[in-house]
C-alpha cells in the first residue's frame, strides 16, 4: 500500500509542469542556501568560542574581561581600541564586528573540500586570518586584540576561532552520519523515512 502510494507521488512529480532547467536552477538554489547555512552556523561558533578565550584571557591579564572585545569597537569608531565599554556600548559592537568577521573567515572554511574541513583545514583559516589582521590590514582594521592581550593569549584567541570551526564542521558530520543510519534501517524495515520525509 505504502509503495502504491510512493509510486503515485512519483508520477505526479514527473507530470509536474517544468523542465530539467528549473530543477536543476531549484536544485543550486537549495545548494546556496544549505552553504551559507552552514557558513553562518560555523562564523557563530568560532565567534564565539574565539569571544570566550578573549574574555578569559583579558580577565587574567588585565582584571577585565571585556577589554578584548571593547578594543575591536575602534574599528567602527577610529582612534585607539578603547579598554572601557561605554555603558556596554563597545562591548555589543566589538563583539557584532567580531562575529560578522568570524562569518567572514568561516565563509573561506566552508568552501574547502568535505575533506578538508577538519582541524587542520579550520587551523590554516584562523592562520591565515591572524597574518591579514596584523600583517596585511591597515592598523585601523584590525582587531585591536593585541591593545589589551599577551602574544600566547592573542595566538589562544586564534586557536579558539580555529577550534569553533573544526567543532562545528564535525558537530554537522556527525548529525549526518546519525541521519544517514535512520534512513539506512528505515529503508531496510521497508518503512518510509521520517529524515525523507521531512
Amino acid at each position: 500500500m505504502q509503495r502504491q502510494r510512493e509510486d503515485r507521488a512519483r508520477r505526479a512529480l514527473h507530470e509536474l509542469p517544468g523542465d530539467r532547467a528549473d530543477c536543476a536552477r531549484n536544485r543550486r538554489r537549495l545548494n546556496s542556501g544549505v552553504f551559507f547555512a552552514r557558513v553562518l552556523s560555523s562564523g557563530i561558533a568560532a565567534s564565539l568560542a574565539s569571544a570566550a578565550a578573549g574574555v578569559l584571557c583579558s580577565r587574567f591579564e588585565n582584571r577585565h574581561g571585556a577589554r578584548a572585545l571593547n578594543a575591536v569597537a575602534h574599528i567602527y569608531d577610529g582612534g585607539r581600541p578603547p579598554a572601557h565599554g561605554r555603558g556596554g556600548r563597545n562591548t555589543a559592537l566589538g563583539f557584532a564586528i567580531h562575529t560578522a568577521a568570524s562569518a567572514w573567515w568561516a565563509l573561506f572554511f566552508e568552501s574547502l573540500p568535505a575533506k578538508h574541513r577538519n582541524e587542520k583545514g579550520a587551523a590554516a583559516v584562523a592562520a591565515l586570518a591572524y597574518i591579514v589582521d596584523y600583517h596585511v590590514v591597515n592598523r585601523r582594521f584590525r582587531p585591536g586584540f593585541e591593545a589589551h592581550l599577551s602574544q600566547p593569549s592573542l595566538i589562544l584567541t586564534y586557536a579558539a576561532l580555529a577550534a569553533g570551526y573544526a567543532s562545528c564542521s564535525r558537530y554537522r558530520e556527525g548529525f549526518t552520519t546519525i541521519r544517514k543510519k535512520i534512513a539506512m534501517n528505515a529503508m531496510k524495515a521497508g518503512q518510509p523515512s521520517a529524515v525523507h520525509s521531512a
